[in-house]
């Protein structure tokens, strides 16, 4: 009886809002009142303005007043009437500043002293309401939507521009740069962190992408991929920071939040058992809603800069459950929104049971000269505590679209939709399927082509002179002037012609060509080595990649900067190669390479003389000459097999439109790599046997931030004939510069090389501003301390080094190619020791970059 009633209230709540009040909120000035906040009066119900100052709420039929607010600015209450089914209210407000002292001390040392009454039954009550939701499944609607708003128009610019009517139509849609994503799915959850949806409609109004902004440009041309196992992530707008439930559920009854998409550092919950320790609680009244008494608290970071909320949350009396939070986060945690809010409403279901039925996320990305305004709506119903799980419910896939997923047409969304649209919403959507056509005409395509295809300045210098054919799926372009420039190349300066020819198939196949050919003056010499691949299996990542060429390859691959100078670092190489890859199980991946070599010494080459670039002291003039002195051997022949696996345990991934999309593991990786030399084989004249086993992984520790090791132990099982350039290979470093300390030694040579066993282990720890974000002033700068060691040891040349670094990074977004980018800027003191060289000690400077697809950075 008790779910047939929770299925009647859930069901009426689908109808329960008949209309919607709409408008902006300014101040006297006229000036705009971004995140003003917007309720019910007498009500835990409302929403917020977002960076253009306007609002939009749904509201049921009948009379309500709705309160409207901003910190400093008196308060306004207007009393408005819904009478009809879907009808819009327009109501801008203008708010006054508030001049006069808000309360005495004596009156807030009293209202936060009843707010720590109101927190200590709160969080006695946390782990009760935590741990009564063992299982559920409901149904969900999402909605994510993104506006581009110029900080600054030139109405000038805008009024010369001549259009076709199907330009007009581009151009103005572009400008606004609308992406609208709805889903309605099953979702099914069981404690502690298992999710599952089922996606039974999805539609991506923004999947029809205007194919003029594509730009497949190939500014490097290593033949083939370097990763064995595919790589993390969806390749997505990454302004769209939510887009399932999985992303983060917001459990505020949990101590911790994550939500990688704004911050790597998870949150703490107002809600916590510590959270008196990280905010202050103030008490600003209460009401009655439903019946019973809701308290209002204001929610006080103590910390500006920690991972941390503020703003309000509702509470109802004598149960002490959570009925809604209003909350925003600290600025100093973001290092890609410019602001972030989210309002959440909950309701009871039993005694016990308290879940979320709306969230409202509202974000800000600065963009260059624009704002990127997203908001993202999500509604839950149809709770059931107690469901069957269908089999196989949890297992590595997190959610599946169901066959006609992508298939619902707009009156299956008219019925099924439970939120009002805003009007410039509806409008595009209402376009949506005239834009289709227009990017999907003949004509449109001719137009897309003759954009591509276009020759001027700037492609011949850069980006590079191409061809495409949309109707025949094909590609190719050539390198700009500049890209063919390698100034330093073997035996001075080469120039290079590169380029691509790539094909895409009805079935999802893709053929994939690269290729490349230089020619060095001082030798007179032409090298070059092509690349073809087909990946015929989208879902197993099976691809079949066939190399060949004649040309100077580096005999570290993973060298630094100095040993990709070195000409002791390279090899004249005559190769053909066959690479098979593919996913065997779910999370194991193998690739299996037969090659074919001619090794030749660069021996008689001519080269260049560097002794210039010494700056006369002894140590300089040394590395110089090691830089022009190629490795001597006697030429050889090479047949070698390579297999290689990766395996991420329990790898969790999603399949949309027949492709597999894989999401972050959370386990340690482990890896395993075996070479064979084969003697006589086509030649061959080596011998040799080599395995190596290598274990990574990613991990956070509470309120401290997180740590990244890497584990590597290998050795030659066989070397009845081994070469040098068949050896294992280390990075060192390089003068000034922080390489990633995952794959590197910050203070070792620039080459080691080892015959034998060897073992390295490389640790960094990012706090994240645990520490230096509660101190007072150096808080504002912003700072983070990092730390971390390596080490390496090689048994044959009895060689064991030791190293030790910490330093400070700040986090800072630039723009490049069009778009924000997080970066991590550094200052290092490394220390180190080792059995060849006095004790150590150094500055460096590092840059690391923000993978938006993976949501983390490369170390």
């Amino acid at each position: 009886m008790k779910y047939i009633l929770l299925l009647i209230i859930t069901l009426i709540s689908h109808f329960f809002y008949a209309g919607a009040i709409k408008g902006k909120i300014l101040d006297t000035n006229n000036e705009v009142l971004p995140f003003a906040s917007v309720y019910i009066k007498n009500t835990s119900y409302g929403t917020t303005s977002n960076l253009k100052g306007e609002y939009f709420l749904e509201i049921e039929k009948g009379k309500h007043t709705i309160v409207y607010s901003f910190i400093g600015f008196q308060i306004v209450e207007k009393e408005i009437e819904i009478t009809s089914a879907h009808q819009t209210i327009e109501l801008n407000i203008q708010l006054k500043e508030d001049v006069a002292l808000l309360a005495d001390v004596e009156i807030v040392a009293k209202t936060r002293d009843r707010a720590k009454i109101i927190m200590k039954e709160v969080r006695a009550k946390r782990t009760t309401y935590l741990n009564a939701i063992n299982q559920y499944a409901c149904k969900t609607y999402l909605k994510s939507s993104l506006e581009k708003e110029p900080v600054i128009k030139n109405q000038a610019d805008s009024l010369s521009l001549i259009y076709t009517p199907d330009e007009q139509q581009e151009d103005r849609l572009k400008k606004q740069n609308l992406n609208l994503i709805e889903t309605i799915s099953t979702t099914y959850f069981k404690a502690p962190n298992r999710y599952k949806e089922i996606i039974e409609a999805h539609h991506d109004y923004a999947e029809v992408d205007d194919p003029m902004g594509v730009n497949n440009i190939s500014f490097g041309m290593e033949i083939g991929e370097s990763q064995v196992a595919q790589e993390t992530g969806e390749d997505k707008n990454p302004y769209l920071i939510y887009t399932d439930i999985s992303n983060s559920d917001f459990n505020f009854y949990k101590n911790k939040i994550s939500f990688s998409a704004i911050s790597a550092k998870p949150f703490i919950s107002p809600l916590a058992n510590s959270s008196a320790l990280s905010y202050a609680y103030d008490y600003k009244g209460s009401f009655i809603e439903d019946g019973k008494k809701i308290y209002h608290l204001e929610v006080i970071p103590r910390f500006k800069n920690e991972a941390l909320f503020y703003g309000s949350i509702y509470i109802e009396d004598s149960t002490w459950a959570l009925k809604s939070v209003d909350l925003n986060v600290n600025k100093g945690a973001l290092f890609f929104c410019s602001e972030f809010k989210i309002i959440q409403n909950y309701e009871q279901l039993d005694s016990t049971a308290y879940l979320p039925v709306r969230r409202e996320l509202f974000y800000n990305i600065k963009d260059g000269d624009y704002n990127i305004i997203g908001n993202t709506r999500v509604n839950h119903s149809n709770y059931n505590l107690s469901p069957t799980f269908p089999k196989k419910t949890f297992n590595s896939e997190v959610k599946r679209f169901e066959v006609d997923a992508f298939d619902k047409d707009e009156q299956f969304w008219d019925a099924n939709r439970p939120i009002t649209l805003k009007k410039d919403e509806l409008t595009f959507i209402g376009e949506y399927d005239s834009l289709v056509s227009l990017y999907t005409s003949p004509e449109y395509l001719k137009r897309v082509d003759s954009a591509f295809n276009k020759i001027n300045i700037w492609s011949f210098l850069l980006t590079g002179i191409g061809h495409k054919n949309s109707f025949k799926g094909t590609e190719f372009r050539f390198r700009g002037l500049i890209n063919q420039i390698v100034p330093l190349g073997v035996g001075g300066y080469r120039h290079r012609l590169g380029g691509y020819f790539n094909k895409e198939f009805p079935n999802n196949y893709l053929l994939e060509t690269e290729g490349q050919i230089d020619y060095g003056f001082k030798n007179k010499d032409v090298k070059g080595k092509v690349g073809v691949g087909l990946t015929y299996v989208p879902l197993k990542f099976v691809r079949t990649f066939i190399r060949f060429g004649d040309s100077y390859e580096l005999i570290n691959q993973n060298a630094s900067f100095t040993a990709v100078l070195s000409r002791s670092n390279y090899v004249r190489s005559k190769n053909v190669s066959i690479a098979q890859r593919m996913e065997i199980i779910n999370g194991l991946y193998a690739e299996a390479t037969l090659s074919y070599q001619h090794q030749l010494s660069l021996e008689g080459l001519q080269l260049v003389d560097y002794s210039a670039l010494a700056l006369g002291d002894t140590a300089d003039q040394s590395i110089i000459e090691n830089l022009n002195t190629p490795t001597s051997f006697e030429d050889y022949k090479k047949t070698e097999i390579e297999l290689s696996l990766k395996y991420r345990f329990k790898q969790k991934y999603y399949i949309k439109n027949n492709k597999k999309v894989i999401t972050e593991a959370k386990l340690p990786i482990v890896s395993l790599k075996y070479r064979r030399g084969i003697p006589n084989m086509f030649n061959s004249e080596v011998d040799f046997e080599y395995i190596e086993v290598s274990a990574e992984d990613h991990v956070r520790l509470p309120q401290l931030g997180y740590s990244t090791w890497k584990v590597s132990t290998g050795t030659f099982t066989n070397k009845n004939n081994l070469r040098v350039l068949e050896h294992k290979y280390f990075r060192g470093s390089d003068a000034g510069l922080f390489a990633d300390p995952l794959n590197s030694f910050q203070l070792m040579g620039y080459q080691f090389d080892t015959r034998n066993e060897y073992f390295q282990a490389n640790y960094i720890h990012h706090f994240e501003g645990a520490i230096l974000n509660k101190v007072p002033l150096i808080n504002r700068l912003k700072l983070q301390l990092v730390g971390g060691a390596g080490t390496l040891l090689i048994r044959d040349i009895d060689f064991a080094h030791f190293e030790a670094f910490g330093g400070l990074e700040r986090i800072f977004n630039v723009r490049l190619f069009g778009e924000t980018q997080p970066l991590r800027l550094g200052g290092y003191f490394v220390t180190a020791d080792n059995t060849l060289d006095n004790a150590n000690f150094r500055f460096k400077v590092g840059i690391d970059f923000y993978d938006s697809s993976r949501k983390k950075w490369n170390y």
